[in-house]
């Protein structure tokens, strides 16, 4: 039969953390970051991943042109990556501008993994494409020259001899139209009856 102690050391749970450094990898203390860990228990810790320079890191958009250094921690005891980050900033002197501490599980982290993948899919976005390469060769001539400008007003002028044909002899008829006063067929808008003069 198992003791408390037995069920106490096999209950134990980790916390895993996402910890992204805005900067070089060569510029953090990898060491101080663990020992500032020390405080939550850390389990294990990763060396440190680096992207490679972006315009714009996702989790930092104030900041442009910068290299991000994640790194994976576990932990045995839980805290929420806000307190955590503010814990970071202010014990490693990094600015809370370029530290972010996120769950692995969090919506922002599954984007940014989608967006990883999109990048190297087949449906991948054609707005983010700013030679757009799909498309034919167009030639500037086709569309900026005289001879463009010449054949466009020639088609307009075909339209519309084509639309707006004028019988001749009909366009000055009037006959039918409306009734005057010498014609005694048509009948007066407002009837008046015998007696209702």
């Amino acid at each position: 039969m198992s003791t408390f102690k037995d069920y106490l050391t096999e209950s134990t749970k980790s916390y895993d953390y996402k910890i992204k450094v805005a900067g070089a990898s060569k510029d953090i203390d990898k060491n101080a970051l663990e020992t500032a860990l020390q405080k939550f228990d850390v389990a294990k810790m990763s060396a440190g991943k680096s992207t490679p320079i972006q315009t714009l890191p996702l989790d930092f958009p104030s900041l442009k042109n910068e290299q991000v250094t994640i790194f994976d921690v576990t932990t045995n005891y839980p805290e929420s990556p806000r307190v955590m980050q503010e814990y970071l900033s202010d014990v490693l002197r990094i600015p809370a501008t370029h530290i972010v501490v996120r769950k692995p599980g969090e919506p922002t982290e599954q984007y940014q993994a989608d967006m990883e993948t999109a990048k190297t899919s087949e449906y991948k976005s054609k707005l983010q494409d700013i030679e757009y390469s799909d498309h034919g060769k167009i030639k500037p001539e086709d569309f900026h020259s005289k001879e463009a400008n010449m054949s466009l007003l020639k088609e307009l002028l075909k339209d519309r001899e084509s639309k707006y044909e004028v019988e001749k002899g009909k366009d000055n008829e009037t006959k039918g139209m409306m009734p005057n006063e010498d014609d005694k067929t048509a009948g007066s808008p407002i009837h008046t009856g015998p007696g209702r003069e």
